[in-house]
């Protein structure tokens, strides 16, 4: 199989002729040792000489600013982008950088706001530059924002939490203003070259879900639903990062379009062999390497193992993608992203043909 292939192939639940690999590749100094160099942002190019550096199946293409851009620097290292929202740089948060400031708190806030226009040029920039390397038929994958995401990123948690309660009706307006903006993002993206793509819209933390299941599924889960809807209606698969504690939201999930999940995160409560078992049949399962413990401070040797079990555990029957549980990030020595990646080869490619008896296991159909 093509590596494309081999990534929808698993994305569909089939079995593919290995376990395919991906990650968010989130580390300067894997890019170094991988490449030879640090890029100074993301970037496509980059991207992919370092995805398939480690035999990655797929590779996040998220779509971008327009050409020119740049952003209103109000200190050294804080800046406001096009949304108005405003950041703060360090020295571990390359690529993305944390929100410090909101543009929108109140209704009143609303008033005169004009959202960033979709359709400037340049916004899939990037993707194109990968589309035209030689990627050895690797998977392009964009990447898009949820709703739940962008009132985040404009309002901030204690904001939209009041808004809940005092203007439901402004969290309504909010999701249809980032609908509006990454419907049409992932339009463009399908259009440059993309495969599938990736909604990112994280739903809780280490321990919880962030909203109680009542207040999602009214105000958040129906435009989350909608967005979707509008993705999969372009043709690709659809792939959700939600880090954190979602087991509660895992029902509702599972009545959307949404093909696969990620990232499963071990350190959040998040059972590899729980969601397999549950939900096996509905997604495919990306993640669960533990990015929190085993990846930054365990040996290679553990790392290895836990790979292992992982792909025991959710490769059966199709339907697994090895990768870390959030992303490839500052703090992990490269050695064991580089042990992960190639037990994972190996291992991944043996395991349909060592244990055939494991592809089909007997498993009662899930209700509804």
């Amino acid at each position: 199989m093509e590596r494309c292939e081999r990534f929808l192939a698993a994305v569909r639940r089939e079995v593919p002729d290995r376990v395919p690999m991906f990650d968010f590749l989130f580390q300067q100094p894997l890019y170094q040792e991988l490449i030879g160099h640090r890029p100074a942002a993301y970037n496509g190019s980059d991207a992919v000489r370092c995805a398939l550096a480690l035999d990655h199946d797929g590779v996040w293409l998220p779509f971008g600013g327009f050409s020119g851009y740049r952003p209103e620097y109000l200190a050294e290292n804080v800046y406001r982008d096009e949304w108005g929202t405003v950041y703060q740089k360090n020295e571990s948060s390359w690529p993305i950088d944390a929100p410090i400031a909101y543009p929108i708190r109140t209704r009143a806030d609303l008033r005169g706001y004009r959202a960033p226009d979709p359709s400037l040029p340049g916004r899939v920039a990037e993707i194109e530059i990968a589309r035209e390397l030689y990627h050895d038929g690797i998977a392009l994958l964009g990447g898009v924002q949820g709703p739940l995401t962008t009132l985040w990123l404009l309002m901030g948690y204690e904001a939209i939490s009041y808004a809940l309660y005092d203007d439901p009706a402004l969290i309504a307006e909010l999701c249809d203003l980032s609908n509006e903006f990454f419907v049409e993002a992932a339009r463009r993206s399908v259009g440059a070259g993309c495969a599938a793509i990736w909604v990112s819209e994280d739903l809780g933390d280490s321990s919880r879900g962030f909203f109680q299941l009542e207040h999602y599924r009214r105000y958040l889960l129906p435009p989350f639903t909608e967005l979707v809807d509008e993705i999969d209606g372009l043709g690709v698969p659809v792939l959700l990062h939600s880090c954190g504690h979602i087991t509660d939201y895992l029902d509702d999930l599972a009545q959307t379009q949404i093909a696969a999940i990620h990232p499963l995160q071990r350190t959040a409560g998040m059972d590899l062999a729980a969601v397999k078992e549950g939900y096996g049949d509905r997604f495919c399962l990306i993640g669960n390497i533990d990015s929190s413990r085993t990846l930054p401070y365990g040996t290679p040797e553990q790392v290895a193992a836990e790979v292992r079990e992982a792909i025991d555990i959710a490769a059966p029957g199709g339907g697994y993608i090895l990768a870390s549980d959030h992303s490839l990030h500052d703090g992990i020595p490269v050695e064991n992203i580089l042990t992960m990646f190639q037990v994972g080869a190996e291992y991944g490619r043996s395991f349909y043909t060592r244990q055939p008896e494991r592809l089909f296991p007997d498993r009662p159909p899930r209700a509804g």
